[in-house]
């Protein structure tokens, strides 16, 4: 993005083009600059050195999270044929670092005819755009990393799905989206019936497979707005949004006939019967922001259905 009054842009938009290999685009006003932010993704703002917008515009990015990466260049464009007050360009220099500029460049205008003087600002000029391309390579560089090792922290390995942390990340957010904007929110809590007889019998591998097989259950058969997690072992929990009790209720016992009805195919010559317990909460206005409350009933719920024989369901609020 290139921001400054007309003369600015004209000067520089061709300058830089030749330097940069990027769409360049050029605002004068705030308001020109906001609607860039929304549309664009703009990794470099090249600024005027004077602009009364300039130094406004380095303090907002550098003090907004989101945009405090992006690399911005005040360019003070100059007469090479005018003598060059030092001190001047030193307090201009000043106030756009202080501002948040991470670099300031003087560069002669083109009109110059000063070939030796225009050969060597261009030079600069094309050193500070390849730094700030750079910079904003690195920073894209170090999102996508961020973004896998988060993706990495949040998935189990086994089973695909999100883990124990991602839920416990989850469900405050969740709760708290429900309780702002007053819509309903279910918590499925299932566990596999007799799990360490599987591993005890056929061996971990096949109690993987087991795993494996209804985590694809759970995400090819849930709504898109439900979210499945591993929650440890044999236990998975499933956050049902925009669900009341007796939504809720339907949803589970959809859920227990897919697992406990059909066989999980474990390979050509195994297959293995298993069933679930499943115990269900609906959250309530008492319930705690950070959603204990909530699984401690749905965990309640199913120790009730284990007790109770296994192969069952307990919802909360006397639901049968």
């Amino acid at each position: 993005m290139l921001v400054g009054d007309h003369h600015f842009s004209t000067d520089l938009v061709t300058r830089i083009q030749c330097h940069l290999d990027a769409e360049i685009i050029p605002a004068e006003t705030r308001d020109a600059t906001d609607q860039i932010f929304k549309e664009y993704s703009p990794t470099i703002v090249v600024l005027q050195a004077g602009y009364p917008l300039t130094q406004e515009l380095c303090q907002y990015l550098k003090q907004t999270r989101d945009l405090a990466w992006i690399y911005c260049l005040v360019i003070e464009l100059y007469d090479a044929f005018k003598p060059i007050d030092r001190e001047k360009q030193a307090i201009t220099a000043a106030k756009a670092l202080y501002a948040g500029a991470d670099a300031y460049l003087p560069v002669a205008a083109a009109s110059s005819s000063d070939s030796k003087t225009l050969s060597t600002d261009e030079r600069l000029l094309q050193a500070e755009l390849k730094v700030a391309a750079r910079h904003a390579k690195l920073y894209q560089d170090l999102t996508r990393a961020n973004h896998l090792l988060s993706a990495i922290a949040l998935s189990d390995a086994l089973t695909q799905i999100n883990n124990r942390r991602a839920f416990d990340w989850e469900l405050p957010r969740q709760i708290k989206a429900a309780q702002e904007k007053h819509f309903d929110l279910s918590l499925m809590v299932i566990d596999i019936d007799h799990f360490k007889i599987v591993n005890d019998t056929y061996g971990h591998l096949i109690g993987d497979r087991a795993l494996r097989i209804l985590a694809d259950r759970l995400q090819a058969n849930m709504r898109a707005y439900d979210t499945p997690y591993r929650y440890g072992g044999e236990e998975f929990v499933v956050i049902l949004n925009h669900t009341g009790a007796e939504e809720a209720k339907a949803i589970t016992q959809r859920v227990h006939q897919l697992i406990s009805h059909y066989p999980f195919s474990i390979n050509d010559t195994l297959e293995l019967n298993l069933t679930v317990s499943i115990g269900v909460a609906s959250l309530t206005p008492e319930d705690d922001i950070k959603g204990m409350s909530l699984l401690n009933r749905a965990d309640q719920g199913l120790l009730a259905a284990k007790s109770a024989g296994r192969n069952q369901i307990r919802f909360e609020s006397g639901l049968k």
